[in-house]
């Protein structure tokens, strides 16, 4: 006799089965005992009424029926190896008869357990949304969703509440009708060179009609295997280049490879795709292919769309298409070699499908949502990234090899000095040593952090830090070896360079919420994240032989839309008179003078006593606007607790306004809207929790939700500035003066690009004037106006510090005196 067994309650005749995990305290103790009474219950209540779903006309059960062991005692979820032991088996048996019994139109599986036992997967967050057919109910509907626990404490992800809605919804739908309804998809597989050479001209043909063409690539080992066209929702094409070894002739794949080109080069036909700048980069790498047509990605829809939630192909499918996750099948494909070569390349078919499906309902949904024009933008960032990921940037690799010798023979001196200190030999790099270490040897409290399996001991970086914090020589060396080895392994990787002695990397034109481009390692192996790059190591960027280096920065681009918008006075009164804020900030926070402020490093003693006091100024600036509390600002820039409460203090005593001014008008639009928009019109929804709250929802979760909105307003609008007035004036720009300009990255706030010094130096005076003006364009919040100034950097590598900086007020409004001034500082930087 099971001592907390609770019964399935709800209508016998309910079209919608709601299957939970297992009970918890407050459904046992209900009387009578009853499915989903407790907080998670409350969650699924809520989530009821919004997707228009009576409660008592639903079936309200779960797999496990007691309490009286945990759940990993039935059931335990671990991917492919998950388990279930007898008694969980005769809780699915009795599960199956229930539903079978009950006929229900659809059953909701909410969590991993339940998904396995009606249909035989794991992976609640790649599955939720789908429609399935149970394994377990033959002939029954399943549609699984995350469990309501997710929404509450410990695991506290509130974004899920709004998903669970939108996966009842569909449910109601659903549960009109007993069959799965799908629309017919013709996927044609493995065609014969004829066929696959017809279908390409055709293709080709309606592209100039004006039809968007979807395209997706499959990439084995670096190769091309299989791509494929779809031409509607309905219907696509997989062109196969190896079955077991080649597909096709020589000769026939050149031919192929022909008409791919001719279309995807072709700047009247549109191209879309899933995140279709990897596909366009590969293409432009391998075949020398590039597409100069209009081109559509979900991804950027997707991240406008709903920036808080991933927008990779498969949540994109799940939320606009009846297309059931069908991802799983390729990807054991691609790592495990599971399945047939027809399941390969209908996935790869599939994916296009997709696309076509899901892409015209995100473009109604951003016209809903007033954010037509800012995809529009974005998308148009696609081909300049693609240029710059494809010219990539000259290295001094001979300057990589020394550096990293240099610290590789510090990191050998500090690896002795810490085992020196510890008495004994240990492995910097092990964790079970370093905790061994810290925590049992020296006896400090285990620092812990929370995982997917609950709470583990850590020494990540944030708790040598707070180690570090105590005096803990060890722990002050153990951060250093750590941070030398970032720089080894990721920065002086010279594998990461590209044989012709170029760093590449691939960009991300959705890489954040809030616009802003990411970059990251190519498909080849080789580059990196250049937003990371450590400042000294830029000395190694070079510019090209006969070429000058220039770099635009928007000047403090964030502090000042944080002024204007919250109408900071202090602020804004410093930088119209010309004054540097991080300085000014520094001047508040010491209760010094502003001539007195140093920007020398060792001149303040906060934290480690290596930064100037303009830094934590500019550190404050940089944290504060956003409502970091004291305690993260101390975990971030390494300074004691005390130390960092009194500089967020003095921070806010010096300017009242960016809590009562700033920080209010975002709180106050979120809670009367949950909506932002930024000066270039880019809105947002949030999702987050926000205050007042359900007593449910912790206080963290909604401090979380407020520091990214208060984020969102300046860092989305200088990703847009930078965006458009930078990156996109300058490339689609038909001044024959622009033709020379090579662009090559965007880092944070500024471009970098080279000009050849062959042409004549009125004609850079010119061309950066222009871009500088662009650059410069009044924003405006409201009608009011924000002056933002770009400053250029002149130089012959990245590295600011051997570079000449002109500030944007010193920029001589006359073309020739500018000139004048170029050819100087190319001549001083040339003889350094």
């Amino acid at each position: 006799m099971r001592n907390s067994y609770v019964p399935p309650r709800g209508s016998p005749s309910a079209r919608i089965a709601i299957v939970g995990e297992q009970p918890g305290y407050t459904e046992i103790r209900w009387r009578p005992p009853t499915p989903f009474v407790g907080a998670a219950g409350e969650v699924l209540n809520s989530c009821l009424q919004l997707a228009g779903i009576a409660r008592q006309e639903c079936w309200l059960t779960n797999v496990i029926k007691d309490l009286d062991r945990p759940l990993a005692a039935y059931i335990n979820i671990d991917g492919d190896n998950s388990t279930i032991t007898a008694n969980g088996q005769e809780y699915i048996n009795q599960l199956r008869d229930e539903l079978t019994q009950l006929k229900p139109n659809i059953a909701v599986a909410l969590g991993n357990v339940a998904l396995l036992a009606l249909c035989s997967r794991t992976g609640i967050t790649k599955w939720r949304g789908s429609i399935l057919e149970s394994t377990l109910v033959h002939g029954l509907k399943v549609i699984p969703s995350f469990h309501p626990a997710t929404v509450i404490p410990p695991k506290s992800n509130y974004i899920n509440k709004p998903l669970i809605t939108f996966d009842l919804k569909r449910a109601l739908k659903e549960s009109e009708f007993p069959e799965i309804r799908r629309l017919t998809r013709n996927i044609e597989i493995a065609p014969s060179f004829e066929k696959a050479i017809a279908t390409l001209k055709w293709l080709y043909q309606r592209g100039l009609e004006g039809n968007i063409l979807d395209f997706d690539i499959e990439v084995i080992n670096e190769e091309l295997d299989c791509f494929a066209f779809a031409w509607s929702p309905y219907e696509a094409m997989c062109i196969p280049l190896r079955y077991q070894g080649d597909y096709f002739s020589v000769e026939q794949e050149l031919e192929i490879m022909r008409w791919v080109a001719a279309i995807l080069e072709d700047s009247r036909i549109a191209i879309r795709g899933a995140n279709i700048i990897f596909d366009l980069q590969f293409m432009m790498k391998k075949y020398g292919i590039c597409t100069h047509g209009e081109i559509h990605c979900t991804q950027i829809a997707q991240k406008i769309l709903t920036p808080d939630y991933p927008a990779g192909l498969d949540f994109v499918t799940t939320t606009h298409t009846d297309i059931p996750y069908y991802k799983q099948d390729g990807k054991k494909w691609i790592k495990m070699g599971v399945g047939s070569w027809e399941t390969w390349w209908t996935y790869n078919g599939m994916d296009t499908i997709a696309t076509a499906d899901a892409h015209p309902k995100q473009i109604t949904d951003l016209e809903s949502q007033g954010n037509i024009e800012v995809y529009n933008r974005q998308r148009k960032i696609i081909p300049p990234l693609l240029y710059m990921a494809t010219r990539g940037i000259r290295v001094d690799v001979q300057g990589i090899i020394n550096q990293k010798e240099r610290e590789t023979l510090e990191c050998e001196q500090l690896t002795e000095q810490f085992k020196s200190i510890v008495g004994y030999d240990i492995n910097p790099n092990s964790p079970q040593q370093i905790a061994d270490y810290f925590y049992k040897k020296l006896g400090h409290t285990p620092y812990k952090k929370r995982t997917a399996k609950g709470w583990v001991v850590t020494t990540d970086v944030d708790a040598i830090k707070r180690l570090a914090r105590k005096g803990i020589e060890a722990a002050r060396i153990l951060l250093r070896l750590r941070k030398l080895s970032k720089r080894i392994g990721t920065y002086l990787n010279i594998k990461k360079i590209d044989s012709d002695g170029r760093y590449r990397s691939s960009y991300k034109p959705v890489g954040a919420e809030t616009g802003r481009i990411s970059s990251g390692e190519t498909i080849f192996g080789t580059g990196g994240n250049q937003q990371n790059w450590p400042h000294d190591l830029l000395q190694y960027f070079l510019f090209d032989e006969g070429y000058i280096g220039y770099s635009f920065d928007l000047s403090q681009a964030e502090n000042r839309i944080v002024a204007y918008v919250g109408g900071i006075v202090q602020m804004i009164e410093a930088f119209e008179k010309g004054i540097d804020l991080h300085r000014l900030t520094a001047a508040l926070i010491f209760n010094k003078a502003l001539e007195d402020i140093s920007d020398e490093e060792g001149s303040s003693d906060l934290g480690d006593g290596t930064h100037s006091e303009r830094f934590w100024g500019k550190k404050g600036n940089h944290s504060l606007n956003y409502d970091f509390g004291y305690k993260s600002f101390a975990l971030k820039y390494e300074t004691s607790e005390s130390e960092s409460k009194w500089i967020v203090e003095q921070y806010h005593r010096a300017y009242p306004g960016v809590r009562q001014n700033y920080h209010a008008m975002v709180i106050n639009l979120l809670r009367t809207t949950r909506t932002l928009e930024n000066c270039y019109g880019r809105a947002r929804f949030f999702m987050g929790p926000i205050i007042p709250n359900p007593p449910s929802v912790p206080a963290v979760a909604c401090h979380q939700t407020y520091k990214e909105a208060y984020a969102q307003i300046p860092q989305s609008t200088v990703a847009d500035k930078i965006n458009e007035d930078g990156i996109e004036y300058i490339y689609y720009n038909q001044d024959p003066l622009f033709h020379p300009i090579e662009q090559l990255t965007q880092i944070h706030d500024s471009i970098v690009f080279q000009i050849p010094i062959s042409i004549p130096w009125i004609d850079h005076a010119r061309v950066l004037t222009l871009i500088k003006q662009s650059l410069e364009k009044t924003i405006y919040w409201h009608s009011s106006p924000i002056p933002i100034p770009a400053d250029l950097t002149i130089g012959v590598n990245m590295f600011k510090d051997q570079s000449k900086e002109l500030k944007s007020k010193y920029f001589p409004s006359d073309i020739d005196q500018l000139a004048q001034n170029l050819a100087t500082y190319y001549d001083e930087l040339k003889r350094r």
